[in-house]
């Protein structure tokens, strides 16, 4: 029996216990919050169930919103050359940190008012209109997928905190490590109060909207809670997505040996501007991948959690890390990576997720990771050029940043 049909098995009969135990029935609503390649396959995905669960999109500002109604409200995934569409998708909107509701719900019957329909050339005024007629939606969030990039995540999810309860399952979809924690810290300080977590990792050099994904989902709650086991159900259930349900070892040996991947060629091909492919044929590029990855099993190797799993340090051995950067890296060689992407975009890279996580860790093993340290700065200072550039840049006082530096 596939793995898929096992997880689905074990956590039928419990969610149902769980559900008649507390006298409560799901929705079934699931919410996604960040529509990059990720959500939007994610999304498009669910919606191809042949019973679709409802979908709620929920979309960061008004200007996001009248980008989906230019698109007449569908997602599209490219397949075979041909594009699929997917419609149907009910969406929230953040507008003055307030969500609103589109279509309205008639909250007696549960049933859908209809919007009203909308020409190109009305578009900005029935966005107005939309926005100003609209009911708020402070309804609970029962499970939620957050598929935002590292940085923006708690950011993001504070904007949801009040929809999300103890009861909530929450499903992080992302590159690096270290968010939950920033997410503990920053939105949910209080551990009675935080919702149930779920984390998913995306199978390297799939993320884009043309090719099949595969996931590793793991639950990061009680193990019989009835969001999360609808939601791990769902997803393994729903055939694009390819999902395979983890245990919380196993995924966190995925993670690393992911961050370790990332943390090679993602910050190599941003500071030289070049497909991943690449770095393979230039001696120096293979020099800097040497010491970051001596760095990076050293921290991996060390790390508590890890205590008592045989084959670690095989696992996560220089070598065997340099055959795996090497094997994505040509199976990848035409791509750019997400973080030149960001680099290119001036957005916010995931750096101090990947590099920046390793050099954390390895302050807390009393491991000095010097190189990945430099990396780390090198990437935030190219971030940060083009805007030195343009508002004139601040001398910094370089002895006493010395001084208070760590490393």
């Amino acid at each position: 029996m596939c793995p898929s049909r096992l997880a689905s098995t074990w956590m039928q009969d419990a969610d149902e216990a769980s559900r008649e135990a507390r006298g409560h029935r799901l929705s079934g609503r699931i919410h996604i919050l960040g529509l990059g390649n990720v959500g939007t396959f994610v999304a498009h995905s669910l919606a191809s169930r042949p019973s679709p669960p409802p979908i709620t999109l929920l979309l960061h500002n008004p200007d996001v919103y009248a980008s989906w109604l230019a698109k007449k409200k569908c997602l599209s995934i490219n397949s075979n050359g041909l594009d699929d569409i997917k419609t149907g998708f009910d969406v929230n909107v953040l507008h003055d940190k307030t969500w609103h509701s589109f279509p309205y719900w008639n909250k007696e019957d549960g049933t859908p008012i209809e919007d009203q329909q909308i020409s190109d050339e009305t578009l900005d005024e029935t966005v107005e209109d939309s926005l100003a007629h609209s009911a708020e939606d402070d309804e609970q969030i029962e499970c939620l997928i957050v598929s935002v990039k590292a940085p923006v995540t708690a950011m993001a999810l504070e904007s949801v905190s009040h929809r999300l309860t103890p009861d909530s399952t929450v499903l992080f979809l992302q590159n690096g490590m270290g968010t939950i924690d920033e997410v503990n810290e920053k939105v949910f300080p209080d551990p009675h109060q935080r919702p149930h977590y779920m984390f998913g990792i995306v199978s390297h050099g799939l993320a884009r909207r043309k090719d099949p994904f595969q996931f590793l989902i793991l639950v990061w709650a009680q193990p019989y809670w009835g969001p999360t086991k609808y939601l791990l159900r769902t997803l393994t259930l729903t055939p694009p997505l390819v999902a395979v349900a983890e245990t919380p070892s196993s995924l966190m040996l995925y993670q690393l040996e992911k961050l370790a991947m990332n943390s090679v060629i993602n910050p190599l091909t941003a500071l030289m501007d070049c497909e991943n492919g690449e770095l393979l044929y230039n001696y120096s590029f293979t020099r800097i991948m040497r010491l970051l990855l001596f760095e990076i099993s050293s921290v991996v190797c060390s790390l508590p959690e890890l205590q008592g799993i045989p084959g670690i340090e095989s696992r996560f051995s220089p070598e065997r890390l340099r055959w795996m950067v090497t094997q994505l890296a040509n199976k990848t060689a035409k791509n750019h990576s997400s973080m030149l992407q960001d680099v290119r975009a001036r957005k916010t890279t995931e750096i101090e997720y990947l590099n920046g996580y390793i050099v954390r860790r390895g302050e807390e093993l009393g491991i000095k990771c010097v190189v990945n340290y430099m990396i780390k700065h090198l990437v935030l200072a190219k971030q940060q050029r083009s805007k030195q550039r343009e508002s004139g840049a601040i001398p910094v006082d370089i002895m006493r940043d010395f001084e208070d530096e760590k490393i």
